[in-house]
């Protein structure tokens, strides 16, 4: 039924490189408006489609979407993202990652595993660089979104968006939240369900997997302000990385900060960047040291984090003075010296705290030079120099620096992106119907497949800014304690927090995203997804 629409758009779609954060995204953009303008439907009502650009980006990229206008108020949101990963890990086989047909014969040149081996013999998969990640999703909801405007009085309203950004900070979404509202106000839509179309992952052959909701995360930093001493001389100092060492000790893997619910959990916590932040070589120990981590989440709250961390902070501090307390008598022992009293006074702060701190010394300067300092921040963030994190370390040493403190320390602050989690459970509104049992009655009449409804996609998606599920006392601690908030980095929640609506994740079976052997299968792509979406579709309508 839709095979022959959805083949030559998913090619085009393939053939487009757009990695993520950076210009080829504008490409894959201009593609995808050409595309929807050319339908009949939205050239003849070119005010129900276009690209919104997003605020202050350094290369210029857009929110695309289309508006199908129908009767009544019902509203159906279909979601993906069309940037990729980038093509770097193909290494000499890079200009094939886009080429679905010749990437298949090269790499049956590959050591491969045995299920991937088999996949690519069985011919029923289609391999490349966003082939399941998810350009397969976004040709289907593009054809789906046509089919619907071809109706004649179709009872419900369309709303495609299709954003850039996803594999990074998600801005695309972001973007999208203002526009929904503003798009609901303007035609008085009322929208009934979120359809986003990643891929699910799962190793059994006849059993599919949907998701009514997406894991959260927040991203702690913890900066450590150390003393600084010559290594000659160990003892008149402290080091900051001694004490990140032990914070990562007693928070990575450690499965007791997992979130469970029901019958599921979030992989336990795990670093991404521990450094010291010494720009030069000198033999001295390190003033400072920071580090981030992913922290996933299904119901926990921003608050009992904040104060979970705030906690295993203040006991890494005592633990680490003891071991140096402990260093230190048994080295006096060796030489035959009195030890002497130790002078370290340990200080654990909230990054809302220390900002406090700062504000009360010169207020006024204080922030005439805060806010001088986030606009050269923003200026390296958007010259691609920093990262986000590193942005949001910079402005806790500005804020340090400032009022003098003293090691050792521990800032304990949250960096974008953050991501709430959703879940339907959570949400007021909800569906007139069981979501599983309807998704199943619908595949198995068809194709005999059968569903499997999970609570959570694990992924990490832009569904987490589909609807509000949060509350505001977690919105407070978010902007208290996240550096540059609104100037470095900025999620709209007032407008966030009048969207409530069901969201669901149903898309083609994808494998190995990310990797070389990133592949789809066929069938999802031009039949059973496709389908599936669009009796889920009416039957919502």
């Amino acid at each position: 039924m839709f095979e022959d629409k959805i083949k030559p758009l998913f090619k085009v779609l393939m053939s487009v490189q757009s990695d993520t954060n950076t210009s080829r995204e504008v490409i894959i953009e201009e593609v995808i408006l050409k595309w929807i303008e050319s339908q009949t439907y939205f050239s003849e009502n070119s005010h129900l489609c276009g690209a919104i650009p997003i605020d202050k980006d350094p290369y210029g990229r857009q929110v695309v979407w289309a508006l199908v206008k129908g009767l009544g108020d019902k509203t159906i949101v279909l979601m993906h993202h069309h940037d990729a990963v980038d093509i770097e890990e193909y290494g000499h086989i890079k200009h094939l990652a886009l080429e679905p047909e010749l990437l298949l014969e090269a790499l049956k040149d590959k050591i491969l595993s045995n299920q991937t081996k088999k996949d690519l013999e069985s011919g029923e998969w289609t391999f490349g660089r966003g082939s399941a990640d998810m350009k397969s999703g976004a040709a289907i909801q593009m054809v789906l979104t046509a089919h619907f405007s071809e109706i004649k009085d179709f009872e419900g309203n369309i709303l495609l968006l299709s954003v850039p950004d996803e594999e990074t900070l998600s801005r695309g979404m972001l973007q999208s939240i203002p526009l929904m509202t503003s798009l609901r106000d303007k035609y008085q839509l009322d929208y009934v369900l979120a359809i986003n179309s990643e891929p699910y992952f799962n190793q059994i052959k006849g059993k599919a997997l949907f998701y009514q909701g997406s894991v959260g995360k927040v991203m702690p930093i913890l900066y450590v302000k150390g003393v600084k001493s010559h290594i000659g001389d160990p003892f008149s100092g402290f080091n900051p990385s001694l004490v990140l060492a032990d914070l990562q000790r007693k928070t990575e893997l450690n499965v007791d900060l997992c979130d469970v619910h029901k019958l599921e959990a979030t992989p336990p916590p795990v670093w991404v960047n521990l450094k010291d932040r010494k720009k030069t070589y000198d033999a001295s120990i390190p003033e400072a040291a920071t580090g981030y981590f992913n922290w996933l989440t299904f119901t926990r709250s921003t608050q009992s984090i904040m104060d979970k961390l705030v906690s295993l902070s203040k006991r890494t501090l005592r633990d680490t003075l003891s071991h140096f307390q402990d260093a230190y008598e048994n080295y006096c022992n060796l030489t035959g010296v009195i030890p002497d009293e130790i002078p370290f006074k340990p200080v654990v702060l909230t990054f809302s705290q220390l900002y406090d701190r700062a504000s009360q010394k010169k207020p006024e300067s204080f922030q005439h030079e805060y806010i001088a300092y986030q606009e050269k921040v923003i200026e390296a963030l958007h010259e691609n120099k920093i990262t986000l994190p590193e942005a949001s370390t910079r402005l806790i040493e500005f804020a340090v620096d400032w009022i003098e403190l003293e090691g050792p320390a521990i800032i304990v602050a949250i960096s974008g992106p953050y991501y709430p989690h959703i879940n339907n459970h959570f949400i007021d509104k909800k569906l007139p119907f069981p979501l599983e049992k309807t998704i199943n009655d619908i595949a198995g009449a068809k194709y005999d497949l059968v569903f499997e409804g999970q609570e959570f996609f694990m992924g990490i998606s832009d569904m987490s800014y589909a609807a509000w599920s949060g509350n505001t006392e977690d919105i407070e601690i978010i902007k208290a304690n996240s550096p540059g908030w609104d100037y470095v980095y900025h999620i709209p929640f007032d407008e966030l927090s009048t969207i409530s609506m069901p969201v669901v994740n149903i898309g083609p079976w994808g494998k190995d995203l990310h990797k070389v052997t990133e592949r789809v299968l066929t069938k999802d792509i031009y039949e059973r997804m496709p389908y599936i979406i669009k009796e889920l579709i009416l039957k919502c309508l």
